[in-house]
């Protein structure tokens, strides 16, 4: 038999099957485009570049879909699959647009029925996408490229008609153009792109608003809004946890000058159209309520508001919340007639900006009833709440107490908590700042939640309050009831007991009293005063305390110090290279106190002394040292601005405090035009 005839000399045969070519590394761009263009001059007719690159990522989403970058030897095995679909192309012409026509099918259907849930259902805008929408998305970037969104607009508006011709001869076409919007998000979108993820929301998010505001079928859209306004709320919380996906952004705006608008900023005040539109509504009952339950696009006030605050709050613009609260206590509905999860939130959003306008007893009134309503399984927004409203009230001199700290929800609070109000009840104001500082142990949890200076000032009041009752019950002149005899404390005491704690706070680690010669522990972070930045620490340690020079302002220098002789209005110091309390700091104090109602009594500035009023009828303690909750809550009302209650807002409001029945005339028109001038007697 014959042998087979071999392959010339100096040729070799190549099994294109088996053998790949590899030739120096290009960019794959470029050899996408190459084959695009060579397929497509291998016959007529000429496809445009754009369907061209169309038809790519449509075979790339059906052969390769996790495919992210291109080799030539990838590519090389996926010509031919490209090919059949350029060649496919060239037959059929356009392509078939029967998916994206059945789906705008469903929607005029849908608008019909006045279906605003299933047409949330129906929008969706999260992937991953079923294979009706990724056929949708196909036939789009064939049919309607980039460029061509006026035909795509075209197609929408005829086979939209509910939207053409609208209701009552008012036409829906803020609605298509919200659904050619959405049809450009779909197809554009690129979710490894966040940023650019955010633009296209956004815009999206936008023509939304605009098709909400129509006045009958607007409240079709209010739940795709809504859903929408979660979504871009989690973006733009999200990117600005990552600021170096905006850093570009952020230089940009500092170039230009003026005030920088955040990402979330942006997306707040996209929800804030959608909230006032809602707040605005008047397609329903004049009150805003039907049958209980809030009526028409008035149900959405709260969860478009909360979705807003929480925006607002997560990038720490929280001044802008004040015209959302404003609005909502003016115009909404009452919020009992709102579900539990929109009230608990709103009411813990109210509380934090009430607290953190300094707006305590507020605050508390708004957390108490957040936390009271919160459903006792949602440990962590029980907690949430409960930080805050214990923090308020240990402002207000309402201290938590065992039992509230073992709950659950209060894990890890009472090691936080705990120690603080033993100091404010002790008076101790040198552990107090030391706890408070800002080196603590537990400053940055406090600096976290934001709670940590509202402690430090407002709470130093109630420091001194104590000290001043410790000292009367250990110096303090008890008085006689019958001699009518007042029971009285000596300002002195209280001068020594501060300065010996401010002493301890101000002195710097390692230096030695000048008194008593033995050396503080003053080591631990915050036993120092803030004053003590002003003194020079460099000197040596072995110097006279003397020799440390103070910090004097030149408006202040060549004033008498509180050593020297000639104050005749203070005690010398016994340091006085520290800035330790003088009798008329004590006396300005204590007069701060009895102006709050924290003491009650008088101050004889001749004797230097500060008497107790009511000792007869109630005794020494309870009638000079009234619990500051007490008195705090006797001079406030339980009205919440930003609280919209049942009857309750500025019309109501007013009317209680002239005396008329706010609920019963709430709403009533009355008819002047018979009236005569004030001061005009009736005829006879």
């Amino acid at each position: 038999m014959a042998a087979p005839p071999s392959a010339p000399r100096g040729r070799r045969h190549r099994d294109h099957r088996s053998v790949s070519p590899s030739p120096p590394a290009l960019n794959p761009n470029d050899l996408i485009g190459n084959l695009l263009a060579t397929l497509d001059r291998a016959g007529p007719p000429s496809l445009s570049k754009s369907r061209l690159w169309s038809i790519f990522e449509a075979t790339k989403s059906r052969v390769a879909p996790s495919l992210k970058v291109w080799s030539f030897d990838e590519l090389y095995h996926f010509r031919g699959y490209l090919a059949e679909a350029v060649f496919n192309a060239k037959i059929q012409g356009p392509m078939s647009t029967a998916t994206l026509d059945q789906f705008l099918g469903e929607i005029s259907r849908i608008v019909r029925e006045r279906n605003g849930a299933q047409l949330q259902d129906y929008l969706v805008i999260e992937p991953p996408y079923r294979e009706l929408y990724n056929k949708m998305i196909v036939e789009m970037r064939q049919s309607f490229p980039k460029g061509r969104e006026d035909a795509l607009e075209a197609k929408c508006s005829v086979l939209l008609p509910e939207a053409r011709d609208g209701v009552d001869g008012a036409s829906w076409t803020a609605f298509i153009k919200f659904i050619v919007q959405y049809f450009c998000f779909l197809k554009d979108v690129n979710i490894d792109n966040l940023l650019d993820t955010y633009n296209l929301l956004s815009e999206l998010l936008q023509k939304c608003n605009s098709a909400l505001s129509h006045p009958s079928l607007g409240i079709v859209i209010l739940p795709t809004v809504i859903s929408y306004s979660r979504t871009i709320s989690r973006l733009a919380i999200g990117l600005d946890k990552q600021p170096g996906l905006i850093a570009h952004l952020t230089q940009q705006s500092t170039d230009e000058g003026g005030a920088r608008e955040t990402l979330p900023e942006r997306a707040a005040n996209i929800l804030r159209q959608a909230f006032v539109t809602c707040l605005n509504d008047r397609s329903g009952a004049p009150s805003g309520i039907s049958n209980g339950k809030p009526d028409g696009k008035k149900s959405g006030i709260y969860t478009i508001a909360n979705l807003c605050l929480k925006i607002l709050f997560q990038c720490r613009k929280t001044r802008n919340a004040e015209q959302i609260f404003a609005n909502i206590y003016n115009q909404s509905p009452p919020l009992s007639i709102y579900s539990r999860a929109e009230r608990v939130t709103y009411l813990y959003y109210l509380g934090r900006f009430l607290f953190q306008n300094n707006h305590f007893y507020r605050a508390q009134l708004a957390l108490q009833q957040a936390y009271d309503d919160c459903h006792a399984p949602s440990l962590h927004q029980r907690r949430l709440i409960l930080i805050y409203l214990i923090a308020s009230n240990i402002i207000l001199g309402r201290f938590p107490s065992a039992a509230l700290l073992a709950r659950p929800e209060a894990a890890g609070l009472a090691a936080r908590f705990h120690p603080l109000c033993r100091t404010i009840a002790a008076g101790d104001i040198a552990t107090f700042r030391c706890i408070l500082a800002l080196d603590a142990e537990h400053a940055p949890w406090f600096q976290h939640y934001r709670i940590l200076l509202q402690l430090r000032n407002r709470c130093e009041p109630l420091v001194y309050r104590s000290l001043v009752r410790r000292v009367f019950v250990l110096a303090g002149n008890q008085g006689d009831l019958n001699a009518r005899k007042a029971p009285t404390v000596d300002l002195h005491d209280v001068l020594r007991a501060a300065r010996w704690l401010e002493q301890k706070a101000l002195l710097p680690p390692g230096q030695h009293s000048t008194t008593t010669g033995a050396q503080w522990n003053g080591g631990k972070p915050g036993e120092r005063h803030t004053n003590w930045i002003f003194m020079d620490v460099a000197q040596p340690q072995a110097a006279a305390p003397s020799a440390l020079p103070v910090y004097i302002d030149p408006d202040f220098a060549g004033l008498p110090t509180a050593a020297d002789p000639a104050d005749a209005d203070s005690d010398s110091d016994p340091d006085p290279d520290l800035a330790l309390p003088r009798m008329l700091e004590v006396e300005a104090l204590l007069s701060s106190l009895i102006a709050q109602g924290l003491l009650n009594g008088f101050i004889s500035h001749r004797q230097r002394r500060f008497a107790i009023q009511g000792a007869k009828k109630k005794g020494a303690l309870a009638a000079g040292f009234p619990p500051p909750w007490r008195v705090i809550g006797a001079r406030c009302d339980g009205e919440v601005p930003g609280w919209r209650r049942d009857g309750a807002g500025l019309g109501a409001a007013m009317m209680q405090r002239f005396g008329g029945g706010g609920a019963a005339l709430g709403g009533m028109v009355v008819n002047l035009s018979g009236a005569r001038p004030v001061g005009v007697a009736g005829g006879v």
